[in-house]
């Protein structure tokens, strides 16, 4: 009777943690950016973050058991303008030598409808950590054409963050028109995980 009890336990088990490892989800990071746009005048200045990581936990059938767990290197930040990257590096904006890390935790994961979803989190800038309502969309998981062995699916946000709450850059700028508060913030993620 041990024998069966064991037998039910270790397969239990072993469905459980298949289960779980289907929902743990890798970032391609050579098919996912992280990208922001600032008014700088009167236009749009747009760039991007070039080297983060992420961990995801996330079953869309129970959201509320998911996990987001994202760091980003600040100093890989990219507008296609060296001179503006060093700028935005220094102390008069993200001061990279002494904050190298953006991150972002999330505390709470829950339905919205269809692909949409709503993320609870703390995200922290320059040392500053402040509470985040998120939403996402979640595309549906599809073999993915050239790895046969794996599932790839889609993570896409839109967002804004006042720059000024995290103290990236001073009202100075802002008071002289040259940079905005507000930034617009997309990701688009896609992610691995095994069948």
């Amino acid at each position: 009777m041990k024998h069966i009890y064991s037998i039910i336990i270790a397969a239990v088990v072993l469905v459980f943690s298949s289960h779980a490892s289907a929902y743990n989800w890798t970032v391609d990071k050579d098919h996912s950016e992280i990208r922001f746009e600032v008014t700088h005048i009167l236009t749009g200045v747009s760039g991007r973050f070039n080297e983060f990581d992420g961990k995801i936990f996330f079953d869309p059938t129970r959201p509320e058991t998911g996990k987001f767990d994202f760091t980003v290197k600040v100093d890989s930040v990219n507008t296609n303008n060296g001179k503006r990257d060093t700028h935005l590096r220094s102390k008069d904006f993200f001061n990279t030598s002494t904050f190298p890390d953006m991150t972002f935790k999330s505390t709470d994961i829950s339905h919205i409808q269809g692909d949409r979803y709503a993320l609870e989190g703390k995200m922290t800038i320059k040392g500053v950590s402040k509470d985040i309502h998120i939403e996402f969309r979640f595309l549906e998981p599809k073999s993915h054409p050239f790895e046969k062995k794996k599932k790839v699916a889609g993570f896409i946000t839109r967002f804004s963050l006042n720059r000024l709450d995290y103290s990236v850059g001073n009202g100075k700028f802002l008071e002289m028109g040259v940079v905005g508060k507000e930034v617009d913030v997309e990701i688009a993620m896609e992610a691995l995980t095994d069948k």
